[in-house]
């Protein structure tokens, strides 16, 4: 039980820090950005997250037709409704990172950049409170805590069942920072050049989201995190490592193209200075 509660208090620490590594590999890499913009994201996540669950909530019990919205079991109906939900939390999250960039009268050379430090901040804070529960879970466990389901579940699960779904969750956490960090970039980018970035980053934040979703619910899952309660199976955990890996690689390049394209334009804006002088 020791052991077991251990593992899981260390793999909550891990999934709340694992942001950090490629978060300061990208900062190394971009032209400068206001540091309060980091905060500004970190603020404007719960703020927008408040309607779009309303919103959800609400369009579960329409669509079931129940005021007590009932879990999810695979039905044609979970993936339209994981779906929408998907969406408008990424359209009321993109809203706020909009209104956030053009109320802070950023400069448009610099708006990138900036976008880019506003996803650091709204994906440092999504999901944060995942890691604190399986922290104390851990605790719990290892002083023999076993008073809840959750807590009996996560004693009774297989150490392979549990090592596979924590990896998952901490990979997790990467793929959310740089998707988020893209969602940012594409934002700054419809202030700047065209609002077809705005849709498109809405798009890239549902897509990422739902797409793991509908495939667990395909596999027979509920809900995602399933390691909380200890019944997520081997396969389900190695779907996930592998989707978050290559969605980490994916959002991570595209951000390392758009970075050397900054430092291109900014290297070609000194030069045409120093020619005119």
């Amino acid at each position: 039980m020791i052991l077991r509660g251990l593992l899981i208090a260390a793999g909550g620490f891990l999934f709340i820090f694992s942001p950090g590594l490629p978060m300061s590999l990208l900062v190394r890499r971009s032209p400068s950005f206001n540091r309060d913009i980091v905060y500004w994201g970190i603020g404007a996540w719960p703020v927008a997250l408040l309607p779009s669950l309303f919103l959800q909530s609400l369009l579960r019990q329409i669509l079931q037709n129940s005021q007590t919205p009932r879990r999810l079991s695979g039905q044609p109906m979970d993936y339209a409704l994981t779906l929408a939900g998907a969406l408008l939390t990424a359209f009321f999250v993109a809203g706020g990172m909009y209104l956030v960039l053009r109320f802070k009268r950023i400069e448009a050379t610099t708006l990138p950049p900036n976008g880019l430090a506003l996803g650091f901040g709204v994906g440092l804070i999504a999901q944060v409170f995942t890691g604190l529960s399986l922290v104390g879970a851990g605790f719990r466990l290892m002083f023999g805590d076993a008073s809840t389901e959750t807590l009996v579940s996560l004693a009774q699960v297989s150490y392979l069942n549990l090592l596979l779904a924590l990896l998952a969750l901490i990979l997790f956490r990467p793929a959310l920072l740089a998707v988020s960090a893209a969602r940012g970039v594409l934002v700054a980018r419809a202030l700047n050049e065209h609002p077809l970035f705005f849709g498109l980053a809405v798009l890239v934040d549902a897509v990422f989201v739902w797409a793991i979703l509908a495939l667990q619910l395909a596999l027979g899952g509920e809900s995602p995190g399933q390691v909380l309660v200890g019944d997520s199976s081997a396969l389900t955990s190695v779907m996930n490592i592998v989707y978050y890996v290559l969605a980490f690689g994916l959002a991570y390049r595209w951000l390392l193209t758009q970075i050397a394209g900054w430092e291109s334009e900014k290297v070609k804006g000194k030069g045409k200075r120093d020619a005119g002088n």
